[in-house]
């Protein structure tokens, strides 16, 4: 479990430095949103939209890519796009974060039950999920990473292989 930690928080960290280190042709538009308003900015192929319905707090980053947050009652998430991905989280619960990195690069982080936070990254061309609902965590193709706090489910797609967690009982 402490591995699977490692791996999610360092997923947060390589796409928070892809953001800082992103080319100065790139465009760049950040969403913030709190107290129930609903924020979308396009600007080309570039767009974030944060929404929030009640307590909460949302923000998404889209750089060069797209970024979406939704949280509703306490929730805090957290969407980023970069570079062609799409980086989708929303929830009612918890932390969602997703990070889409690379052309058609999708993650998606919905936390509805949960009280921690649950992580998708996924690069290139792959699919990184975490719906905490259903409990599940999902990696397609050669770049992904999903965990879920909560439950310690998780899974990291490589070119060499995918590797999970072991399903914990219901």
């Amino acid at each position: 479990m402490k591995v699977v930690s490692v791996v999610g928080v360092s997923a947060v960290v390589v796409g928070v430095c892809l953001c800082g280190a992103g080319n100065a042709s790139a465009t760049q538009v950040q969403c913030d949103s709190d107290g129930g308003r609903d924020i979308t900015v396009v600007a080309g192929n570039t767009a974030c939209r944060a929404a929030v319905g009640g307590a909460g707090h949302a923000r998404a980053v889209g750089l060069d890519g797209i970024g979406f947050a939704q949280a509703g009652a306490g929730a805090v998430a957290l969407g980023l796009g970069v570079s062609g991905g799409i980086g989708a989280s929303e929830g009612t619960a918890g932390v969602p974060i997703a990070i889409g990195v690379g052309p058609e690069a999708y993650a998606f982080t919905s936390l509805h039950d949960a009280t921690g936070p649950g992580v998708s990254f996924a690069m290139n061309g792959s699919l990184a999920q975490v719906i905490s609902d259903s409990h599940t965590v999902t990696c397609l193709g050669s770049a992904a990473l999903a965990w879920d706090s909560r439950t310690g489910s998780g899974c990291l797609a490589t070119p060499v292989g995918l590797w999970r967690t072991a399903t914990p009982p219901r």
